[in-house]
């Protein structure tokens, strides 16, 4: 019995530290409950979990804007309560979140537009606003792991239709073959020069 014990404790302290991880600062500009974002971390964070990532969420504090890169997060993400332009229709990601990046695809932040989110979720009503936040961090960090531009299946698509909805609503909505690939690839090089780096 202590010997099963000692074996399912090493195998679960090797899958603990398997993996990538990135640590996600979240802002809450919209002044949401405490709840709605921490409903939204965990749905964010099963999406990534599911690839083998870990998310390290922190609150938006000093060291967002800190100098020393090794305290600053990976990513931040700031939580709006409008929305990002009607003009991209109701389902579009482009209303709903926006990836900051430069010309050469690099980036750190993401705005999140909990109205749109809310009018989605009362539109097409599959899942709830803060599994949709959930999943709309979800997709921006996949822009700053990825890059510009969408896919015509998975997570990264432009558009969330019925059928997108009902796999978010049953946590069957992942980053497709390629993403993942792509999200492995960029954590683990940006890791590794963080490691080289200290």
């Amino acid at each position: 019995m202590t010997r099963s014990l000692l074996i399912s404790a090493l195998f679960s302290s090797v899958a603990a530290f398997a993996g990538e991880q990135m640590s996600v600062a979240v802002c809450n500009m919209g002044d949401l409950p405490a709840q709605v974002i921490e409903h939204a971390e965990a749905e964010a964070a099963y999406v990534y979990r599911t690839m083998d990532v870990e998310i390290h969420w922190t609150n938006c504090g000093a060291e967002v804007s800190a100098l020393n890169p090794a305290i600053r997060p990976d990513f931040i993400v700031r939580v709006l309560r409008g929305g990002h332009g009607a003009k991209a229709g109701p389902v579009s990601l482009d209303a709903m979140g926006r990836a900051f990046m430069d010309g050469t695809g690099e980036g750190n932040m993401v705005d999140t537009y909990h109205g749109a989110i809310q009018d989605l979720a009362l539109l097409l009503p599959f899942a709830g606003s803060d599994q949709l936040l959930g999943y709309t961090i979800a997709h921006e960090l996949g822009h700053l792991l990825i890059g510009a531009g969408h896919r015509p299946n998975g997570l990264m698509r432009a558009a969330w239709s019925k059928e997108e909805l009902r796999d978010l609503s049953r946590r069957h909505l992942k980053f497709n073959t390629w993403e993942r690939a792509a999200i492995m690839h960029k954590l683990e090089m940006r890791n590794t020069a963080s490691a080289e780096g200290r």
